[in-house]
């Protein structure tokens, strides 16, 4: 079992859904900025993300720079293998804070 610093009440969750694309963005966003006006840290859970497109990886961008601006902190739940590859083939894993994921040969 992980250490555990802080409760799970002290997060505000938001469940990725399995395919974040531009169809979903609209709503994706909304809870984004539930999570912004909430004033908690932010908990994502991406393990069941099995597609994402650039506009998903766009906003989630934004939100993060938000949540840093803000001195609130985004942390991940079991993001997907698709999620991390894709952040990574923009290069925008650091950004995201997710692993960088080892090119496959």
């Amino acid at each position: 079992m992980a250490n555990e610093t802080a409760t799970d009440m002290d997060f505000f969750h938001i469940e990725c859904a399995e395919v974040l694309d531009i169809s979903g963005v609209a709503e994706f966003h909304a809870r984004c900025l539930e999570a912004l006006e909430a004033q908690q840290n932010v908990m994502l859970n991406a393990s069941q993300v099995d597609r994402i497109d650039t506009a998903a990886l766009q906003v989630l961008g934004a939100f993060i720079q938000d949540v840093n601006t803000r001195q609130q902190t985004v942390q991940w739940e079991a993001p997907s293998e698709p999620l991390c590859q894709s952040a990574a083939l923009l290069g925008l894993s650091e950004m995201l804070c997710l692993p960088i994921m080892a090119e496959k040969q």
